[in-house]
């Protein structure tokens, strides 16, 4: 048995604790400390624990403080009464350490990404990254270079959270531009590797094929219209030529890396934060 300092029903309290084998990470690899507590509570406080343990058992919820670490309930805990009014409610909970995650800079493919917010989450030890970083420059050119690779597979370590790389691709990638004409990115990577792939959602079939179609619309059109100026600026009168060369230009056709890109592009980076 040890002795937990745990912060409960708005109190600092020392409580008795079992110790139980350690979990490992699945961000970074270290056992993580877990522990079996029994908490004797009288019936006037027993809901206001309940709301505790249900918020700390929540992934992103109110973690339990304690002196050394933050701690997340397992969920299957129970309570139960005991005695004659006033009852006490004998509550039997596990509980694991939280992890501080939050990496100093992303590294993949020699670029360096230091995030503004940073973002990790594992299901099923299936890693998922979502960070907001601005880039400019160079920096900015060898992330399209890695984006204009749909599907690609890159080593990417996360600093400060783990010096072992970890397969990862880009899923959802949107970016603005900034006051000092850099752009702010909010990146999505994933490191599915290996997993099976998932089935299109019903939401994304009932917009497809239709709205890929749409797309490559608005792209031949957009491409003309550059080609008609162009045209304009170069001969002041439009040829026969010149109509050709409009109507080549207006003809549907595959969208290009940068146009791919250009679609990403939002005013309101922060709405995709949530």
């Amino acid at each position: 048995m040890t002795t937990l300092n745990l912060t409960l029903l708005g109190a600092f309290r020392e409580i008795t604790a079992a110790e139980l084998p350690p979990v490992t990470s699945a961000h970074s690899g270290r056992p993580l400390r877990r522990y079996a507590l029994q908490l004797h509570v009288p019936d006037e406080r027993h809901q206001e624990l309940d709301a505790e343990l249900k918020a700390a058992a929540t992934p992103d919820g109110d973690h339990l403080q304690g002196s050394d670490a933050a701690w997340r309930v397992a969920e299957g805990w129970t309570a139960s009464s005991q005695g004659r009014r006033p009852e006490i409610y004998v509550y039997r909970i596990e509980i694991q350490e939280v992890e501080v995650l939050y990496a100093e800079a992303l590294e993949v493919e020699g670029l360096r990404v230091v995030p503004g917010m940073y973002r990790e989450r594992a299901d099923e030890d299936t890693i998922t990254v979502t960070v907001v970083a601005e880039l400019s420059g160079e920096d900015d050119e060898h992330l399209e270079e890695l984006l204009r690779k749909p599907g690609a597979w890159y080593d990417v370590t996360r600093r400060g959270i783990s010096d072992t790389p970890v397969r990862m691709r880009f899923g959802r990638c949107v970016w603005q531009r900034t006051e000092e004409g850099g752009r702010r990115h909010l990146l999505e990577l994933v490191g599915d590797e290996g997993s099976t792939e998932t089935a299109p959602s019903a939401l994304d079939l009932a917009v497809r094929p239709r709205l890929d179609r749409a797309l490559e619309q608005v792209a031949a059109h957009t491409g003309a219209l550059s080609r008609l100026l162009e045209e304009l600026r170069a001969g002041g009168v439009l040829s026969e030529s010149a109509v050709k060369a409009v109507e080549a230009a207006a003809a549907p056709r595959p969208l290009t890396p940068r146009e791919q890109r250009e679609l990403s592009r939002t005013d309101r980076l922060s709405d995709y934060w949530s």
